[in-house]
């Protein structure tokens, strides 16, 4: 049989065996379709159910509340409640369940009405006790007891469309084993119209093996095009991943010798201040010495401090994973940075996205981060008129999914030639015997060990910074 007529009875083949396999898909897919609209609508109704159970459960505060002081006010929230949980049962679908429901629920305000009429207190006590407890509790059972029926059928809908994805798999894996016999005899035939692909991504992987990060040059118009788009794909990543590599050495390095050195500077700095703090309580208040001893405190105070930033630099804390808010982190860093930011008079806005998904991350370690680059914004706006810092929250789509936290400033801005070594260690364009320039090192730091990463903006001095930190999704 010549070369073509056995490509064209693979081929034919392999059309019915896609056409099977096409058939038992389509019929998992309308099967799974007529299940999950049910499944949609039980989980619909629990939801409704649940919703009016809780309006019910809030409502009955606004009695309680009124039965105990009269207050209008509480009557009129009541009154309010009812009219939305009216409309509420009315979206029941179910019409026995409505019935019941609503005749349950008319009851209930019947007896509220009477309590409402009432002047005397201890009758109102007694009706309260008596009457409107007894019919709050079974209108609510009931509404507990239509929950928990909708629950099991829930449940019961998610077994049929387990089976039935279950069945639809394990058919599609004997097509697919059966096919795969098949492509094995199929992919002899075409094996040379293959070798120079492959032997092209050879040489560069032997390249890439000698530290060369050579891209392939392709057009080919097949398939080897997405082969070899993802091979130059892997090569940026390397190179990208062998820069943070050399970085987080560094990092290593260096915060080793902060380290030794903060633990070195830490016993006697703490006898300088100690015995600064003994003489100046020791000197009589109208001393001429004790400007000097104030002087002493406040630069052992800052030795301190600088000290306790190198230690923070150099110390590896355990990250512990947890699902949360990206809004949950920023509020939580404006809470603890509130005193600074309203002494330095700084106006915070923020924008939060809505409907963000939540990012699984060592919460500990990325509100570190945030408030180191919120500190560096307050101290870049200390001689700014205009104070104002941005925070904003959003969904950015790249080759993966990332929450992204925006902070934007009004201070005096990065000069372009210092950008590329803004995250350095030690690196600081302010006073460096106030800063000890580790904390974008940290912050960048931080962002890396979440597989994130941390971009920074600015058009020049005294036109602002914006610093963004990207946080994958899936991490």
């Amino acid at each position: 049989m010549r070369i073509r007529d056995k490509i064209i009875t693979i081929f034919s083949f392999f059309i019915f065996l896609l056409i099977l396999l096409s058939v038992v898909l389509i019929t998992s897919m309308l099967l799974q379709r007529e299940y999950f609209v049910k499944y949609v609508e039980s989980r619909d109704k629990i939801s409704l159910l649940n919703n009016i159970l809780q309006q019910i459960i809030s409502q009955r505060l606004h009695f309680d509340f009124y039965v105990l002081t009269t207050d209008e006010k509480e009557k009129e929230n009541f009154v309010l409640a009812a009219t939305k949980i009216k409309q509420l049962i009315d979206k029941i679908s179910d019409i026995e369940e409505r019935n019941v429901i609503q005749q349950k629920y008319i009851k209930l305000l019947s007896v509220v009405e009477k309590v409402f009429n009432q002047i005397d207190k201890e009758q109102r006590f007694s009706l309260a006790i008596q009457e409107f407890f007894p019919v709050y509790e079974n209108l609510t059972n009931q509404l507990i007891d239509y929950i928990s029926v909708w629950n099991k059928e829930e449940k019961k809908l998610q077994r049929y469309m387990l089976f039935i994805n279950l069945i639809s798999i394990m058919i599609s894996i004997i097509i697919i084993i059966f096919a795969l016999i098949i492509s094995a005899n199929f992919g002899i035939k075409i094996y040379r119209s293959l070798i120079q692909p492959l032997k092209t991504i050879a040489e560069h992987t032997s390249l890439l093996a000698k530290g060369e990060y050579k891209e392939i040059k392709y057009n080919t118009g097949d398939e080897f095009d997405n082969v070899f788009s993802v091979f130059n794909r892997m090569v940026k990543d390397l190179k990208n991943l062998q820069s943070q590599i050399i970085q987080m050495d560094r990092l290593s390095n260096i915060g080793q010798l902060a380290g030794g050195i903060a633990h070195e500077l830490n016993n006697p700095l703490v006898g300088v201040l100690g015995m600064a703090q003994i003489l100046y309580e020791k000197l009589p208040a109208d001393s001429p010495l004790r400007n000097y001893v104030e002087k002493i405190e406040q630069a052992a105070l800052r030795c301190r401090e600088s000290v306790a930033r190198l230690l923070q630099f150099s110390r590896q804390k355990e990250y512990e994973y947890t699902e949360i808010d990206v809004a949950e982190i920023v509020n939580n860093v404006l809470f603890i940075a509130d005193s600074e930011l309203k002494a330095q008079n700084v106006r915070v806005i923020t924008l939060f996205s809505d409907n963000l998904p939540k990012i699984k991350v060592s919460v500990p370690h990325v509100q570190q981060a945030l408030l180191n680059i919120i500190n560096n914004a307050i101290q870049a706006m200390e001689n700014v008129d205009t104070k104002i810092l941005q925070i904003k929250t959003y969904l950015s789509k790249d080759e993966n999914e990332y929450v992204c936290i925006e902070v934007q400033d009004t201070g005096c801005g990065i000069k372009k030639e210092n950008l590329d070594f803004l995250f350095d260690p030690f690196f600081t364009t302010k006073d460096k015997t106030k800063f000890a320039g580790v904390g974008l090192a940290i912050t960048k730091d931080i962002i890396l060990h979440h597989k994130g990463k941390i971009t920074v903006y600015s058009e020049g001095e005294n036109k602002g910074a914006r610093f963004t930190i990207w946080l994958p999704i899936k991490n």
